[in-house]
Protein backbone atom coordinates (compact mmCIF):
# COMPACT_ATOMS: atom_id res chain seq x y z
CA UNK A 1 0.00 0.00 0.00
CA UNK A 2 0.95 3.52 -0.80
CA UNK A 3 1.33 5.96 1.89
CA UNK A 4 1.12 8.91 0.19
CA UNK A 5 -2.38 7.98 -1.59
CA UNK A 6 -4.27 6.97 1.69
CA UNK A 7 -6.98 8.85 0.79
CA UNK A 8 -7.73 7.90 -2.64
CA UNK A 9 -7.17 4.43 -1.53
CA UNK A 10 -10.20 4.92 0.80
CA UNK A 11 -12.55 6.95 -1.79
CA UNK A 12 -11.88 3.87 -4.27
CA UNK A 13 -13.99 1.75 -1.40
CA UNK A 14 -17.48 0.86 -3.31
CA UNK A 15 -20.22 1.40 -1.41
CA UNK A 16 -22.54 -1.03 -0.30
CA UNK A 17 -25.71 -1.94 -2.63
CA UNK A 18 -28.19 -1.39 0.31
CA UNK A 19 -26.90 1.99 0.72
CA UNK A 20 -28.05 3.12 -2.83
CA UNK A 21 -31.54 1.98 -2.09
CA UNK A 22 -33.82 4.94 -2.33
CA UNK A 23 -36.31 3.55 0.63
CA UNK A 24 -33.36 3.12 3.34
CA UNK A 25 -33.40 6.99 2.86
CA UNK A 26 -36.92 7.42 3.90
CA UNK A 27 -36.62 5.15 6.19
CA UNK A 28 -33.98 7.02 7.93
CA UNK A 29 -36.21 10.46 7.75
CA UNK A 30 -38.84 8.92 9.04
CA UNK A 31 -37.27 7.06 11.94
CA UNK A 32 -35.16 10.40 13.07
CA UNK A 33 -38.72 12.14 12.54
CA UNK A 34 -40.29 9.58 15.25
CA UNK A 35 -37.10 10.07 17.48
CA UNK A 36 -38.03 14.09 17.31
CA UNK A 37 -41.78 13.49 17.45
CA UNK A 38 -41.05 11.05 20.68
CA UNK A 39 -38.88 13.52 22.57
CA UNK A 40 -41.47 16.42 21.87
CA UNK A 41 -44.09 14.01 23.43
CA UNK A 42 -41.80 13.40 26.52
CA UNK A 43 -40.96 16.65 27.04
CA UNK A 44 -44.87 18.23 26.99
CA UNK A 45 -45.27 15.03 29.27
CA UNK A 46 -43.00 16.08 31.73
CA UNK A 47 -44.51 17.91 35.05
CA UNK A 48 -44.11 21.54 34.57
CA UNK A 49 -42.17 23.17 38.04
CA UNK A 50 -44.21 24.83 39.74
CA UNK A 51 -44.10 28.62 39.44
CA UNK A 52 -42.61 30.63 42.69
CA UNK A 53 -45.85 32.59 44.31
CA UNK A 54 -45.13 35.92 45.24
CA UNK A 55 -43.34 36.48 48.72
CA UNK A 56 -46.23 38.28 51.09
CA UNK A 57 -45.04 41.91 51.24
CA UNK A 58 -42.44 42.17 54.21
CA UNK A 59 -44.15 44.66 57.12
CA UNK A 60 -42.27 47.59 57.24
CA UNK A 61 -38.85 48.04 59.07
CA UNK A 62 -39.71 50.19 62.01
CA UNK A 63 -37.13 52.40 62.14
CA UNK A 64 -36.79 52.40 66.59
CA UNK A 65 -33.10 50.82 65.88
CA UNK A 66 -32.04 53.44 63.42
CA UNK A 67 -33.12 56.05 65.26
CA UNK A 68 -31.44 54.99 68.27
CA UNK A 69 -28.22 54.26 66.52
CA UNK A 70 -28.60 57.81 65.27
CA UNK A 71 -28.89 59.22 68.46
CA UNK A 72 -25.91 57.26 70.08
CA UNK A 73 -24.12 58.61 67.27
CA UNK A 74 -25.73 62.21 67.85
CA UNK A 75 -24.28 61.96 71.42
CA UNK A 76 -20.66 60.56 70.45
CA UNK A 77 -20.42 63.29 67.32
CA UNK A 78 -18.28 65.99 69.16
CA UNK A 79 -15.41 62.86 70.22
CA UNK A 80 -15.86 61.53 66.06
CA UNK A 81 -13.69 63.16 62.81
CA UNK A 82 -15.90 64.56 60.29
CA UNK A 83 -14.45 61.67 58.10
CA UNK A 84 -15.67 59.03 60.98
CA UNK A 85 -19.14 60.45 60.82
CA UNK A 86 -19.74 60.42 57.38
CA UNK A 87 -18.94 56.97 56.76
CA UNK A 88 -21.18 55.86 60.24
CA UNK A 89 -24.36 58.43 59.06
CA UNK A 90 -24.01 56.98 55.40
CA UNK A 91 -24.07 53.50 56.73
CA UNK A 92 -27.09 53.65 58.69
CA UNK A 93 -29.16 55.56 56.52
CA UNK A 94 -28.05 53.51 53.72
CA UNK A 95 -28.77 50.48 55.51
CA UNK A 96 -32.52 51.66 57.22
CA UNK A 97 -33.59 52.30 53.11
CA UNK A 98 -32.05 48.66 52.35
CA UNK A 99 -34.21 47.33 55.06
CA UNK A 100 -37.03 49.66 54.15
CA UNK A 101 -37.39 48.90 50.75
CA UNK A 102 -35.73 46.03 49.70
CA UNK A 103 -33.13 48.36 47.90
CA UNK A 104 -29.97 46.68 47.13
CA UNK A 105 -27.93 49.89 47.76
CA UNK A 106 -25.77 48.96 50.83
CA UNK A 107 -22.48 48.23 49.22
CA UNK A 108 -23.17 50.89 46.04
CA UNK A 109 -21.03 54.56 44.77
CA UNK A 110 -23.76 57.26 45.14
CA UNK A 111 -24.17 57.36 41.37
CA UNK A 112 -25.32 53.62 41.58
CA UNK A 113 -27.04 55.00 44.65
CA UNK A 114 -29.39 57.68 43.26
CA UNK A 115 -29.30 55.89 39.79
CA UNK A 116 -31.91 53.03 41.83
CA UNK A 117 -33.97 55.02 43.32
CA UNK A 118 -34.57 57.84 40.65
CA UNK A 119 -37.21 56.14 39.07
CA UNK A 120 -38.56 54.35 42.29
CA UNK A 121 -41.94 55.65 43.47
CA UNK A 122 -40.91 54.63 47.11
CA UNK A 123 -39.51 58.21 47.95
CA UNK A 124 -40.62 61.16 46.54
CA UNK A 125 -38.77 64.13 44.69
CA UNK A 126 -37.87 66.03 48.03
CA UNK A 127 -36.38 62.94 49.89
CA UNK A 128 -34.48 62.10 46.71
CA UNK A 129 -33.10 65.56 46.81
CA UNK A 130 -32.11 65.34 50.63
CA UNK A 131 -30.31 62.16 49.60
CA UNK A 132 -28.47 63.43 46.44
CA UNK A 133 -27.13 66.90 49.25
CA UNK A 134 -26.47 64.26 51.74
CA UNK A 135 -24.41 61.76 49.83
CA UNK A 136 -22.53 64.04 47.97
CA UNK A 137 -21.08 66.02 51.46
CA UNK A 138 -20.53 62.34 52.21
CA UNK A 139 -18.33 61.49 49.50
CA UNK A 140 -16.65 64.66 50.06
CA UNK A 141 -15.66 64.28 53.39
CA UNK A 142 -14.98 60.03 53.04
CA UNK A 143 -13.34 60.50 49.74
CA UNK A 144 -12.40 63.88 48.69
CA UNK A 145 -10.83 64.90 52.56
CA UNK A 146 -12.88 67.75 52.45
CA UNK A 147 -13.22 69.61 55.64
CA UNK A 148 -16.91 69.27 57.31
CA UNK A 149 -17.72 72.47 59.65
CA UNK A 150 -20.25 71.42 63.19
CA UNK A 151 -22.76 72.83 61.17
CA UNK A 152 -22.53 70.38 57.84
CA UNK A 153 -22.18 67.57 60.47
CA UNK A 154 -24.74 68.51 62.25
CA UNK A 155 -26.55 68.28 59.10
CA UNK A 156 -25.96 65.21 58.02
CA UNK A 157 -27.34 63.70 61.39
CA UNK A 158 -30.26 65.88 60.65
CA UNK A 159 -31.03 64.93 57.22
CA UNK A 160 -30.36 61.38 57.92
CA UNK A 161 -33.24 61.20 60.54
CA UNK A 162 -35.67 63.51 59.14
CA UNK A 163 -35.51 61.04 55.73
CA UNK A 164 -35.99 58.15 58.23
CA UNK A 165 -38.45 59.80 59.71
CA UNK A 166 -40.28 60.55 56.84
CA UNK A 167 -40.03 57.45 55.34
CA UNK A 168 -41.62 55.81 58.46
CA UNK A 169 -44.66 57.54 58.34
CA UNK A 170 -45.31 57.19 54.58
CA UNK A 171 -46.67 53.81 53.93
CA UNK A 172 -44.30 51.47 52.15
CA UNK A 173 -45.55 50.90 48.77
CA UNK A 174 -44.75 47.70 46.74
CA UNK A 175 -41.97 47.49 44.83
CA UNK A 176 -42.69 47.21 40.83
CA UNK A 177 -41.64 43.55 39.26
CA UNK A 178 -38.82 43.92 36.34
CA UNK A 179 -39.81 42.65 32.91
CA UNK A 180 -37.70 39.67 32.34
Amino acid sequence: MNRTNVIEDLTLLPLPPWWQNPWILIAAVLALAALVGLGVWAARRRPKPAQPTAAPAAPPVPPDEFLRRLAELRERHPRLSAYQLAIEVSEILRAYLEARYRFRILYQTTREFLGEVAHRPELDATQRAALEGFLSLCDEVKFGQAPASADEQTGLLDTAERVIRQTAAAPAQPTPKANP
